[in-house]
């Protein structure tokens, strides 16, 4: 039976750091080498690392919509398109005018990922099915048939941070069918479960092979519960506005539309898919989605979208069991250190990481908790140090999953998984690459701290 015990006054143990040993003072499995007691600390511990990625995660509903196409060498392109539905969201006020055209308006939400200095194209397509959710959900590889006859589409520059539109003309052959169902008044287009089986949605979707940039739009109008960021009060949610005039036009009125709505009670998603062809994942998916850090230039890779994790193992952790029988654990943290080059600056890399623990076959068991705590859960937080060198790392607290490993009867299986949080990754499409086994100065640090006497 292991029995392993964290001591809770870890300030105090600590203040005896004067007479602590140091590693090369003992030699595990065979008797202290140097008397002396105290606190002591092991870095020597093997660590195996890998990147393993996710077939889909969870998509619908998530707050935000990822229209775009991005690059990076590690993984390859990655793309994203949004499904969503539609409704009539107006009063008809006149009946007697002239249709002009027809648009889809876009607002930014300030979020990106990748190169906005990049002429990107966006497409526009009719569903030809009603969207279902699939136990509730729907999937980043979730797909519903459209008509593969573009409505409309629009080249940009993306401007994430600005307050422009981005407007896409869509067929006028539409604008004409829908504008003749008003003047008619037509309960397709007063009621809503009457228009989206007429109108099932709308699927946006992006170009590949564009070394560009992912970029989110608004899923709600500013100033709503859902808004996170400053914005002017003209932001919306996506709609398509009808625009027309009047003939005769009396009062002279101008900048006529009716407007169609995004419905937020509805089902939508982001749908994210990538391609690796040239990559250092290229085949992943041939090697039970997972692959060492040996194949991949000593580095692992974190990313949104496309969930795919950091994977670390400690594959002799119970070689702390051969310390000595009056030894208790006290502590244990884990620095990753992103691999300069791979980020343009500091402010592109996520404040903080999740760290999970998983089983053989890499399935997420749950979020690690911090020390006494079952539902705390602990975070890889981003360090900056400004000394001699600039030095950036992500630090985490893996105490309880190195005791909870110590206690196991088996024999050690249990991994970390390093990546975004399940909220975060739905609506972001990001990366992080960090250095693995073998990578230098880029290298795992894991220290753990024992007692002794």
């Amino acid at each position: 039976m292991k029995t392993f015990q964290i001591l809770s006054l870890l300030l105090a143990l600590f203040t005896v750091s004067c007479s602590t040993s140091s590693i090369e003072e003992f030699v595990l499995g065979d008797n202290f080498i140097n008397n002396q007691t105290g606190v002591v600390m092991i870095d020597t511990l093997t660590i195996q690392s890998s990147t393993v990625k996710y077939d889909s995660i969870i998509s619908n509903s998530s707050g935000r919509f990822l229209v775009g196409s991005n690059y990076n060498s590690f993984s390859g392109y990655k793309y994203a398109n949004s499904f969503m539905t539609m409704k009539f969201d107006d009063a008809i006020e006149y009946t007697k005018f002239e249709f002009d055209s027809i648009c889809l308006v876009l607002n930014y939400d300030t979020y990106y990922s990748g190169d906005t200095t990049i002429t990107q194209t966006i497409d526009v397509y009719q569903l030809q099915e009603q969207m279902e959710l699939e136990d509730s959900y729907l999937y980043s590889t979730s797909n519903f048939s459209y008509n593969p006859v573009s409505l409309g589409s629009v080249n940009f520059k993306p401007q994430p941070n600005s307050h422009e539109e981005v407007s896409i003309r869509l067929s006028d052959k539409l604008g004409a069918q829908l504008a003749e169902m008003i003047k008619e008044k037509k309960d397709t287009i007063n009621t809503q479960d009457l228009f989206l089986k007429f109108f099932n949605g709308l699927v946006i979707k992006a170009r590949t092979q564009t070394k560009g940039a992912i970029i989110g739009f608004r899923a709600a109008d500013s100033g709503s519960t859902e808004d996170t960021g400053t914005t002017s009060d003209t932001e919306t949610k996506p709609e398509i506005r009808l625009y027309y005039h009047l003939s005769p036009n009396p009062n002279d009125l101008h900048d006529l539309y009716y407007k169609f709505s995004f419905v937020t009670d509805g089902i939508y998603f982001n749908q994210i898919s990538g391609d690796a062809t040239g990559s250092l994942l290229e085949n992943i998916d041939n090697t039970s989605n997972e692959r060492v850090s040996k194949l991949t230039g000593n580095n692992v890779l974190v990313q949104s979208g496309i969930q795919t994790f950091a994977k670390l193992k400690i594959p002799y952790i119970d070689n702390l069991l051969k310390i000595g029988q009056n030894s208790a654990l006290v502590g244990a943290t884990l620095r990753l250190y992103p691999i300069k080059g791979t980020y343009t600056s500091t402010t592109n890399l996520p404040d903080s990481l999740y760290v999970y623990s998983a089983d053989r076959r890499n399935q997420l068991i749950g979020q690690v908790t911090i020390p006494g705590s079952t539902s705390d859960y602990t975070y890889a937080r981003l360090t900056i140090q400004k000394e001699v060198e600039e030095t950036v790392f992500y630090e985490v607290d893996i105490s309880s999953f190195i005791e909870s490993e110590l206690k196991e009867e088996l024999e050690t299986n249990l991994s970390l998984m390093i990546g975004y949080g399940s909220s975060i990754t739905k609506k972001s499409a990001e990366h992080v690459v960090l250095g693995g086994a073998n990578s230098g100065k880029y290298s795992p640090d894991l220290n753990v701290y024992y007692y002794h006497n």
